[in-house]
């Protein structure tokens, strides 16, 4: 009897574990749709943080306040020679730039 009362269990335990696992199945759910993929900012955040208000870029950037960086940006190929700062500040030669940085500016970095 003690046989019988182990294998019944057994059995009762597997109908359990078996039922708890019936349902929805994951292939079943409908599929979700991913996110759309978020558009980078011009400026990250942690960057923006010290924003250079005399020439309008993050100051972690600015290579007009900080000369240790230009030999980075001429590495990468990004200067402008004619201005002497990164092509991708220079706003005399790319006049749309300005306006994504100020976009980019946090609010009140301007006061």
């Amino acid at each position: 009897m003690t046989m019988r009362k182990c294998v019944n269990s057994l059995l009762v335990a597997a109908a359990l574990a078996f039922t708890a696992g019936c349902g929805e199945s994951e292939s079943a759910k409908p599929a979700e749709k991913p996110a759309a993929p978020a558009k980078t900012p011009l400026v990250q955040t942690k960057q923006a943080a010290d924003w250079c208000k005399e020439h309008g870029v993050p100051e972690s950037i600015c290579t007009r306040c900080n000369d240790s960086l230009v030999a980075g940006f001429k590495a990468k190929g990004d200067w402008c020679k004619e201005h002497g700062l990164p092509e991708s500040q220079c706003f005399a030669c790319h006049p749309e730039l300005e306006a994504k940085f100020k976009a980019s500016m946090p609010a009140g970095a301007d006061k």
